[in-house]
């Protein structure tokens, strides 16, 4: 080693801090829609909060060739060995352009940047590859680009004769000594700049939220980091914010239990059916009801007006496999990896299927994609469900006809056909649906191109299809003779494209419908005497729901939820790059929410403006979501939800 190489080796970690303020700017310009209520000011502020992540990652991913260059051996200074050199700085880091390029799309419909869990639905990637290149061809064409320049700037030294003659000359570096000091302080300072600095624990994800901003912290970060740095990612690690037993912490987190629900006359006599239908991607800022304009769903519109409409339900997530458990079985997501996917999806809970299983209701879960996608055929299971339908189940002889080429069957022939399936299940019946026609690509079937409106997102026609299929399925389950005895809950699994300036926001970004709808007049008045529309409410508070219109008994059921009929102000539970967030209403009337941060400390911030507010008994809140942290983590790790006296 000697003085030149140590600056080709600096300058090469310099010219990659450049690439990623490249990739920063058109993360920026790929999102704009994220960012757009949010001003200059901040946007620029985030890429100063960025560095420490940039350099941080830079470093992690360089740490062999760091190693490799600054060896004090004389073979370094040979052709062949610089040559190793320039593939060893090129091969990774083009590797590393490509994920944070990737996250230019990917993160319009997760809402954070990559991490590890990613290879959890490596198979439904795989799966889709050729449509996914298809789709995204700009996506490889800026990789291409951006690696051209990369190899093309690469500081070398290809003047290897000039590295000699330097060498020769250079009379510190004779000094085995001085070679040696130089070589463990550049790898100290290294290993350093690798920690993030001198902080006793190494940088973390979460500390990219210092603006008070999910989007903002979601800037400042680089895909290179979020996914290297959650690798070995363990799950989760115990808390203590309180020192209590599951049991006492579920107690200070217990949710309302529902009420006297045969106060309003409706319920469980006789047993009602239930319906639940997930939308795709079907976000609250895409309908029209009660948003000032037209929007894109004038069937779901029609439900909302005919039905209880709740205008404050938030997803617990932006990824479908969260939807998933939250909706069947009350968990939410409160660590880095969903629920599905962690190690510690084995562990006992209880889901719709085994809750109404005790009421002699049989169930299923129907899911338009191919089965094992996402990993619902195995938790439905779990849930309790006792039948799954996926894409093989679905008839062999018209399965040509509406495939979509992509992820599975179009929504409108497999709305007819579930609606079909129902009529063949034993009575009483809980029964689930999933649809998929407005997941990317988007495609509808070709007799329909043109009829719905194109609007100014690539989901909204498809957004428009499937309302369509909606309304036909309602048309066909209106002439079974269980319709009219049986509960329709309807929401969305998450948020999709933001073209809404109203819903570009912390909480716009996790706003869905939930509608409750009955065909009996009576059982649908009842439901309205009972609704609170204006509280707040998430897709772990349609489980208890469901129990409490049965007349079910709810023991067992998980404290992340309750019946959205309790005549409470409601909550909402978010987790996005490692900052958990409680939502609720303040006196019944603003929306707040309050998120913890990296250093446990919990600040409350007005929704309206999503500036910090002080509110008056906020440790209140700030101990709730911090128990349901500890309730959450420490049960999964201890198996411990279903606590035993």
């Amino acid at each position: 080693m000697n003085f030149l190489h140590l600056i080709v080796w600096f300058k090469r970690l310099a010219w990659l801090l450049v690439i990623y303020t490249i990739l920063r700017v058109l993360f920026v310009v790929f999102n704009l829609y994220a960012f757009q209520n949010l001003g200059f000011g901040a946007i620029g502020e985030s890429f100063l909060v960025g560095l420490p992540f940039d350099l941080s990652a830079i470093f992690i991913s360089n740490s062999l060739l760091t190693l490799c260059s600054l060896l004090p051996f004389r073979f370094v200074d040979t052709p062949r060995y610089q040559v190793f050199l320039k593939y060893l700085y090129w091969i990774p880091n083009i590797v590393f352009f490509w994920i944070n390029i990737a996250d230019f799309e990917y993160y319009k419909f997760i809402g954070r940047r990559t991490i590890f869990d990613v290879f959890g639905i490596i198979r439904d990637i795989g799966q889709q590859a050729f449509n996914l290149m298809g789709a995204y061809w700009y996506l490889l064409l800026i990789w291409g680009v951006v690696s051209y320049l990369f190899i093309k700037g690469t500081p070398t030294t290809a003047r290897i004769n000039m590295v000699r003659v330097y060498a020769e000359n250079d009379v510190i570096f004779r000094n085995k000594y001085v070679k040696v000091a130089v070589w463990v302080l550049t790898l100290g300072i290294s290993i350093i700049v690798f920690r993030g600095g001198f902080q006793e624990k190494p940088l973390r994800i979460n500390q990219a939220f210092s603006q008070h901003n999910n989007r903002l912290g979601n800037l400042a970060l680089n895909t290179t980091f979020t996914f290297l740095t959650t690798i070995d990612a363990k799950g989760t690690e115990k808390v203590n914010f309180f020192n209590e037993t599951e049991k006492q912490l579920a107690g200070r987190i217990q949710r309302a239990r529902g009420f006297n629900i045969d106060a309003a006359n409706i319920g469980g006599r006789p047993q009602q059916n239930v319906v639940v239908i997930i939308l795709e991607s079907f976000a609250r800022e895409y309908m029209g009801y009660k948003n000032g304009y037209k929007g894109y769903t004038p069937f779901l519109d029609s439900l909302a007006t005919g039905g209880v409409f709740y205008e404050n339900c938030f997803a617990n997530g932006r990824e479908s496999i969260i939807a998933m458990p939250a909706i069947t079985s009350a968990i939410p997501q409160l660590i880095d990896e969903p629920f599905i996917t962690t190690s510690y999806q084995s562990n006992n809970f209880y889901g719709l299927g085994n809750m109404l299983e005790k009421a002699n209701y049989s169930s299923s879960f129907f899911h338009a994609a191919r089965n094992g996608s996402m990993g619902f055929e195995g938790f439905s299971q779990q849930a309790g469900f006792g039948r799954y339908c996926g894409m093989d189940q679905y008839p062999a002889q018209l399965l040509k006809r509406d495939f979509d080429n992509n992820w599975g069957i179009f929504d409108e022939p497999y709305l007819q056909y579930f609606a079909g399936e129902l009529s063949k299940e034993t009575k009483p019946f809980v029964s689930c649906v999933f649809t998929i026609s407005s997941h990317h690509p988007y495609t509808i079937p070709a007799q329909y191109t043109g009829r719905f409106p194109k609007g100014t997102a690539d989901v909204h026609e498809s957004i428009g299809y499937t309302d369509y299929a909606l309304r036909r399925f309602f048309e066909t389950a209106a002439k079974q003779p269980w319709y009219k005895n049986t509960l329709f809950i309807i929401t969305a699994d998450h948020t999709q494209m933001n073209t809404e300036p109203a819903y570009a926001s912390a909480l716009g970004e996790y706003r869905v419908p939930l509608i409750l709808f009955h065909p009996d007049q009576q059982q649908l008045n009842g439901l309205r005497r009972v609704a609170r529309p204006g509280k707040v409410c998430q897709h772990t508070d349609i489980m208890p729901t469901i129990l409490d219109y049965l007349h079910l008994e709810q023991a067992g059921v998980l404290p992340f939820g309750e019946s959205v009929f309790a005549p409470t102000q409601g909550m909402a539970l978010h987790y996005n790059s490692q900052v958990a967030r409680l939502v609720t209403k303040i006196d019944n009337k603003n929306l707040v929410y309050f998120e913890m941060s990296a250093d446990d400390k919990v600040k409350a911030f007005d929704a309206r403006n999503q500036q910090e507010v002080k509110i008056k008994n906020g440790q209140v809140y700030a101990d709730k979501l911090k128990a349901f942290i500890q309730f959450y983590r420490n049960g999964l790790i201890e198996n411990s939800w279903l606590f035993t006296d």
